[in-house]
């Protein structure tokens, strides 16, 4: 195996502390978790942390583009393949483990409570909201052309807004519920994606 170049070993240490502050945000929430417990988490030095991270906010923001750019890989693989309804009904039981892993759904929810409370945050989670959004209704739109059939951007829009709702969602009810019956919410949430990506 090649050694790493400094840009990947940048990128490794930089990913070793997003998953430091993802799990020191998931335990002690945005405001309890300090820089000096992020840097211990990740073994590394306070100064460390700070030459790759400014403070808190960009680590959130960096978080936040990590799962979007997931969430966007996810997408284009969708939209490439010969059948995007198909894929689409099929990437339901992903998606419902997903939004439905605890640890995962919890830091999505403190993030959002975070966002609620300060402006800066709040315009890095809409406008990564808003791009999922976007490459949401692609995926609804070429299901449809797939099938001779169309929709108006307004529907689009909001067919991809109660996708995301849906998602969303789950997240909360894997918290209130963390018991759910998943084999028969992805038997539902099928039934409900199958309806959306209908004329």
């Amino acid at each position: 195996m090649a050694p790493l170049t400094d840009t990947e070993r940048a990128e490794q240490r930089r990913q070793q502390v997003l998953d430091a502050a993802a799990q020191c945000f998931r335990a002690h929430g945005f405001h309890g978790a300090s820089m000096a417990e992020i840097a211990r988490t990740a073994g590394m030095s306070p100064g460390h942390i700070y030459n790759l991270f400014e403070n808190k906010e960009e680590l959130i923001a960096a978080i936040v583009a990590r799962d979007q750019a997931l969430w966007l890989a996810k997408a284009e693989a969708m939209l490439r393949g010969p059948d995007v309804a198909q894929a689409m009904l099929d990437g339901v039981c992903h998606g419902v483990s997903d939004c439905t892993a605890l640890p995962d759904a919890a830091l999505r929810l403190e993030v959002a409570a975070e966002a609620g409370r300060n402006p800066k945050l709040a315009a890095v989670v809409q406008a990564a909201d808003a791009a999922s959004r976007e490459r949401c209704q692609a995926l609804l739109s070429a299901a449809l052309g797939q099938r001779g059939l169309s929709l108006d951007a307004a529907t689009l829009r909001a067919r991809a807004s109660v996708l995301a709702a849906l998602f969303d969602g789950l997240m909360v009810r894997s918290v209130r519920d963390p018991a759910m019956d998943k084999p028969q919410l992805v038997t539902q949430i099928r039934r409900l994606v199958q309806a959306l990506i209908e004329a």
